[in-house]
């Protein structure tokens, strides 16, 4: 059983507590989904469950938390996590080994159970999480999403009775996320596992993980706290003031500018691990172009090559011109702004209001217009009074924020962003997708790394569907409809398809 009694939380520096007079209880073997806006409190919520509050991570707390009897200030988070097992929003803060099998193995081994007892752990939990093919992979080499499915894995073979999931779908392409989601639902059913799961995707969650209980947490406090059954979700559309592009455009008209030249990128990982094949596409000024496909696909691997970070061969990628090159990195950086798929990955400074000044430190403006930028771009983001701030002590959602805000503040004149929306609520997705699109009408060219298919069609002038590797399909508005989007993205890989682009105009 979980106890919350009067819990409150405030962070250093943190003008308003995380958490305020939150009291509640769950009992053993419920399925709790717990929603709410970004930055509301869920996460901190998260944290008090295992103990990393207050012992991990500094924060004033007040009030008792009670898991299955043990007062979390009591006990340390290695006894705590023999009970109640956490997956983070990032994968990365929770992964350790080398290898997925290695890291799948690292908590039973410090359990210290046996040699064939922590593989029998290892491939079931594989199994569960559909990761049994990429055993023997690097880590650091994974997509985002098994990224995340390794950590579930992890988690789940230490066979916690608690298991709370930190938008454990956030990196998860529509297949991965309704797959994740019935494991999930699954635990609960055939183990009797008491899940705290909290996710945006509402919809996602009623149809493959149907909840006991829904709970909303918003500035800090339980907003509502109703059985499932009397819960009613509105289905929300995306609404895009996007002026679509002439149908013209893309077929090479004379008189617009291209400003992203890639051709016949191919790439294999040290592993051995083929991430790209004969990948070529251009992009215009001005275009939002939307690269969507299933997890492991290529898309990010594609992304980094076109700002440099994955050196691609000589003059085989162009942006405004310039050959990507390492001898062209700080002119490239003038021109590419680039936000990760994870924005911890990119955020280095020890306040939210240093972190957007620090592309505009060399570039000569004056203070007080560095402090209206600043206060601009954070208030584009909704983060405005976030300034003194420490970054880390944000959300996942917030500090994906913070990050775009910092390429906001720079104005570059291509923006590749790697799930730009990761976290978001949907308020706060609509609002950040509408200063991108602003960005784009004033001539931003944007690429954008997503996985909602909706959004994209919502957003973009043309869509790129990538499939192992390979650009299987484009589409340029107007798209065909979402559920015939959604069969392209997700049928199986036919050898004709990936041989051949498809293009319907």
């Amino acid at each position: 059983m979980i106890e919350f009694r009067e819990v409150s939380v405030r962070y250093p520096s943190a003008d308003k507590p995380s958490l305020l007079h939150v009291s509640l209880t769950i009992p053993d073997g419920e399925i709790v989904h717990v929603r709410g806006p970004s930055g509301g409190g869920k996460s901190t919520f998260c944290l008090c469950l295992n103990g990393i509050i207050p012992h991990l991570i500094h924060a004033d707390i007040t009030g008792d938390v009670i898991i299955n009897g043990m007062n979390v200030r009591d006990y340390e988070v290695s006894i705590l996590s023999q009970t109640v097992g956490l997956v983070f929003q990032n994968p990365e803060n929770q992964l350790f080994a080398m290898t997925v099998e290695e890291d799948v193995a690292f908590g039973p081994e410090n359990l210290g159970l046996s040699r064939n007892h922590i593989i029998h752990r290892v491939e079931d939990a594989l199994q569960v999480t559909g990761m049994t093919d990429c055993k023997y992979r690097q880590v650091f080499n994974l997509s985002g999403g098994q990224k995340q499915r390794t950590a579930i894995s992890g988690i789940y073979a230490m066979n916690p009775d608690i298991l709370v999931f930190d938008e454990p779908t956030a990196d998860l392409d529509p297949k991965g996320t309704s797959e994740v989601l019935k494991t999930i639902y699954e635990l609960n059913r055939r183990d009797g596992k008491t899940i705290i799961l909290i996710e945006h995707k509402s919809e996602d969650v009623s149809l493959y993980c149907p909840p006991d209980r829904i709970i909303t947490i918003s500035e800090g406090k339980i907003i509502t706290d109703t059985p499932a059954s009397d819960y009613f979700f509105t289905e929300k559309r995306f609404v895009s003031t996007k002026k679509k592009s002439s149908p013209d455009l893309f077929h090479g008209v004379s008189d617009n500018k291209i400003v992203v030249e890639a051709e016949g990128i191919s790439y294999a990982y040290p592993d051995g691990t083929q991430a790209l094949h004969d990948v070529s596409l251009q992009v215009f000024k001005g275009e939002f172009v939307s690269i969507i496909g299933e997890n492991g696909c290529g898309k990010s691997t594609f992304l980094m090559h076109l700002n440099g970070l994955i050196n691609p061969p000589n003059n085989a990628v162009k942006i405004c011109g310039i050959p990507v090159s390492k001898k062209n990195a700080k002119k490239i950086t003038k021109v590419v702004g680039y936000l990760f798929q994870n924005p911890d990955n990119q955020i280095c400074m020890n306040t939210v209001s240093r972190e957007i000044a620090v592309g505009l430190t060399s570039s000569g403006i004056s203070p007080l217009e560095l402090s209206d930028i600043v206060s601009g771009a954070l208030k584009t983001v909704d983060l405005d009074g976030y300034q003194d701030r420490d970054p880390n002590t944000l959300s996942r959602g917030e500090r994906q924020r913070l990050a775009v805000a910092s390429l906001i503040a720079i104005k570059p004149e291509v923006l590749l962003l790697d799930e730009p929306t990761t976290g978001q609520d949907y308020d706060r997705l609509c609002s950040l997708m509408e200063c991108l699109s602003v960005l784009n009408r004033q001539g931003t060219t944007i690429l954008m790394v997503t996985h909602d298919i909706l959004l994209a069609s919502s957003f973009s002038d043309r869509i790129i569907i990538m499939k192992k590797g390979r650009i299987a399909y484009e589409f340029s508005s107007p798209f065909p409809a979402h559920t015939a989007l959604c069969t392209f993205a997700c049928e199986s890989d036919r050898e004709e398809n990936l041989n051949q682009p498809f293009l319907l105009k």
